[in-house]
């Protein structure tokens, strides 16, 4: 499951901490065949919430307390985690590469970078066709079967005396 949700996203493979604890959060939370309860329902006593699952690695918005007035409210970082014991997100800053703590995020879940990508190779694969070359050149096609050619106005356009100039 680490594996998978570490190949949709283009995060570093030091997160790696991070996946496999959102994984084990996942699997204790999910319902299994073997028991009737989930793990955390017989060491809590009672159900888990599933209110404040995110898609792992998912770009979201998060407001960050800047104090200049004219700079960015929030960024666009990732989705990495839940700490234990609070109602927060771990968040990944790209450009401070640096992972940090917030509870006030609008949630980007479904747009992932590379999600044009994979689809393209996907449709590909499923037809059979080798995946077609984007930066191919394009050539209009030019139709000579009686099509009459545009005309142009051969009206002189002239400023109006109003404006002052002699011409």
């Amino acid at each position: 499951m680490a594996r998978s949700m570490m190949s949709f996203t283009e995060l570093p493979r030091s997160f790696w901490g991070h996946v496999l604890e959102m994984a084990v959060k996942l699997l204790n939370i999910s319902p299994s065949k073997s028991i009737p309860q989930t793990p955390y329902e017989i060491w809590h006593g009672k159900p888990a919430s599933y209110k404040y699952l995110r898609v792992w690695g998912s770009p979201a918005y998060v407001k960050r307390l800047v104090g200049d007035k004219l700079d960015s409210r929030s960024s666009l970082c990732r989705f990495v985690g839940y700490p234990k014991e609070t109602a927060r997100y771990y968040f990944y800053d790209p450009t401070e590469q640096k992972v940090f703590l917030s509870r006030n995020a609008v949630f980007l879940e479904k747009s992932f970078p590379s999600d044009n990508q994979r689809d393209e190779v996907l449709i590909n694969e499923s037809s059979g066709e080798p995946p077609h070359d984007s930066t191919a050149s394009f050539e209009p096609a030019v139709h000579t079967d009686g099509v009459p050619n545009l005309r142009r106005s051969t009206r002189e356009s002239r400023v109006p005396e109003r404006y002052g100039f002699v011409g």
